[in-house]
C-alpha cells in the first residue's frame, strides 16, 4: 500500500503534474456518490463531503479539525463549544456509514475509493488494484506501515510520466460506470416486471385450473336453488278423495266438512315423509308453506321453487314428467270415471322397448313384493322454477324416495356417477322391496343427468 509523505508534498511541486489528473478523478468519484440515493437524501451529509475533500485535494488536510469544519460548513460561531455541539462528530460517522453503504450496495466497478478513517476528518482516497495505475495513493498526514514504499513528490511525478493519463482514464471510466450502472439498473427492472408477469400467469393458470376441477365436479345440487330462493319454497303434496261425492255435494253448495274430511286427505305414509322433508328444510334454515295439488294452480308454481310429493293423486307431477325421459304415466287415474283401478308405470321415453317398472294398485296391498319411484332435480321449462320431485307410484315407493333423500345416499350415487359431473339436473329411477306392507331400503335402478 502507498502512502504520500505529507499533504504539502502530495500536492505541491512537481506531483500537480500528476496531481490534476488525480483530481479531476476523485472529483468524478465525488460526483458521482453525491448522486446516489444514499447521498442525494442528506444536505449535511453532502456538504461535509464535499469540503473535506476539496479541502484535501487543495493540500488543506492539516486544516481539518473539527471546529475548523463546525465553522466553515455548519455556519457555528468561532467560539463555538465542541463538547456540546457535536455536530461535526455525528455528521462524520453518518458519512462513514454511507460510504460503506454506497460501495457495498453499488454494482459498478470503481477506480477510486473514497474513505474516511475513525478518528480523522482527512479522507483517503485508493485506487482499485484492478485498475490500469495500480498505484494506491492516500493524501493524508498518517505514519508509514512497516513494508511500506514512501513516495516524495518527485516519485509520485515518475509514475505519472510513465502511466497512462490518469485524468482521462478516470474520466472516461466515470462514463462508462455510468452507463453499466443504467445498464445494470434497466436489467434489475426488466426481471423484477417478468417476474412479475411470470406469477401473475402462474395465478391465473392455478385459478383457473382450480375452477375447472371444480366445474369439472361440480354435480347436480339438491338444495342449492333452494338456499337462496327468497321466499318460502312450495311443498305440493297430493291428497286423496275418500269416495266420490254426489251432484247435491258439488259446487257452490258443498260443506267444510266434505271437503276437508273428503277430499283432503294425507295418508300417515305422505304425512311423515312430510315431516322428515320439512326437518331437512329447518336445519338448512329454508321457509316453505304446504298446499295440496288439488288445490294449486300453474300461476301458485311459478312463484317459488316446488317441491312435489307423490305421483297418483298429485296432478303436477305427472304434468311436469311428461317431457323426461323417465315420466309417470297412470292407467285409470283416479277422478277418470273409470271403475278399474289405477296401473302406474314409469317409462323409459328413449328405449320404449324396456320393460316399464309397474305397480298394480287392483292388487291386494299385502301381497305387493315391491314398488318403484321416480326422483328429479330439473329446471321446469313450463313453471320457469327449479322443482325437485319424490313420486312413489305407491306410498311405499314415495317413502323410499324421501330415505335415499334425507340420507345423503343420493348424493353419493351423483357424485360418483362421472356421467353427472358437471351437470344440473338429473332423474333417477329407485325400486323398493315390500316386506310386510313396509318398504325396504331403496335400490338405484337408472341414473341420468344433464
Amino acid at each position: 500500500m502507498l502512502h504520500a509523505a505529507s499533504a504539502a508534498e502530495g500536492a505541491g511541486g512537481e506531483g500537480a503534474q500528476f496531481g490534476d489528473g488525480f483530481h479531476a478523478a476523485v472529483r468524478a468519484e465525488l460526483e458521482a456518490m453525491l448522486r446516489a440515493p444514499i447521498f442525494a437524501q442528506s444536505n449535511r451529509c453532502k456538504r461535509f463531503l464535499t469540503y473535506i475533500i476539496e479541502q484535501t485535494l487543495s493540500g488543506n488536510a492539516s486544516e481539518l479539525k473539527e471546529r475548523t469544519i463546525g465553522i466553515a460548513v455548519f455556519e457555528r460561531a468561532n467560539d463555538y463549544d465542541t463538547g456540546d455541539d457535536s455536530i461535526v462528530r455525528v455528521t462524520a460517522n453518518e458519512v462513514r456509514k454511507r460510504l460503506g453503504q454506497f460501495y457495498g450496495e453499488s454494482a459498478s466497478v470503481h477506480q477510486i475509493h473514497i474513505e474516511l478513517p475513525r478518528g480523522s476528518y482527512v479522507p483517503e482516497f485508493r485506487i482499485q488494484p484492478s485498475q490500469q495505475i495500480k498505484t494506491l495513493v492516500e493524501i493524508a498526514p498518517s505514519e508509514p506501515k512497516e513494508g511500506d514504499r514512501v513516495l516524495t513528490a518527485s516519485s509520485v511525478s515518475e509514475q505519472a510520466r510513465s502511466a497512462t493519463p490518469f485524468g482521462l482514464d478516470a474520466t472516461a471510466h466515470q462514463d462508462q460506470s455510468a452507463d453499466k450502472e443504467a445498464q445494470t439498473r434497466i436489467k434489475i427492472q426488466k426481471r423484477i416486471i417478468y417476474s412479475v408477469v411470470l406469477v401473475l400467469l402462474v395465478v391465473c393458470a392455478a385459478v383457473l385450473w382450480i375452477w375447472k376441477e371444480r366445474a369439472a365436479k361440480r354435480v347436480p345440487d339438491l338444495w342449492g336453488s333452494f338456499l337462496h330462493a327468497g321466499v318460502p319454497i312450495l311443498v305440493c303434496i297430493d291428497t286423496h278423495n275418500l269416495h266420490p261425492l254426489s251432484p247435491q255435494e258439488t259446487g257452490n253448495g258443498q260443506r267444510f266438512v266434505d271437503l276437508v274430511l273428503r277430499r283432503q286427505i294425507i295418508s300417515l305414509d305422505d304425512a311423515a315423509i312430510l315431516a322428515s322433508i320439512a326437518s331437512g328444510l329447518g336445519k338448512k334454515d329454508i321457509s316453505f308453506r304446504v298446499v295440496g295439488a288439488d288445490q294449486t294452480s300453474l300461476e301458485d308454481l311459478r312463484r317459488q321453487p316446488v317441491i312435489l310429493i307423490g305421483a297418483i293423486d298429485n296432478k303436477w307431477t305427472l304434468r311436469l314428467t311428461e317431457d323426461l325421459r323417465y315420466r309417470i304415466e297412470v292407467a285409470n287415474p283416479p277422478g277418470s270415471g273409470s271403475s278399474k283401478q289405477p296401473i302406474a308405470s314409469i317409462v323409459d321415453a328413449q328405449n320404449p322397448s324396456t320393460p316399464n317398472w309397474t305397480t298394480d294398485l287392483s292388487v291386494p296391498f299385502a301381497t305387493w313384493k315391491n314398488d318403484y319411484a321416480l326422483i328429479a332435480r330439473i329446471d321446469d321449462a313450463t313453471t320457469g322454477v327449479p322443482v325437485l320431485i319424490e313420486a312413489g307410484l305407491g306410498n311405499p315407493g314415495t317413502v323410499a324416495a324421501s330415505e335415499l333423500i334425507s340420507s345423503n345416499g343420493l348424493s353419493s350415487y351423483l357424485k360418483n356417477d362421472g356421467s353427472c359431473q358437471g351437470k344440473k339436473n338429473f332423474e333417477a329411477v329407485i325400486e323398493t322391496q315390500i316386506i310386510d306392507t313396509k318398504s325396504g331400503p331403496p335400490h338405484l335402478l337408472r341414473l341420468t343427468c344433464w
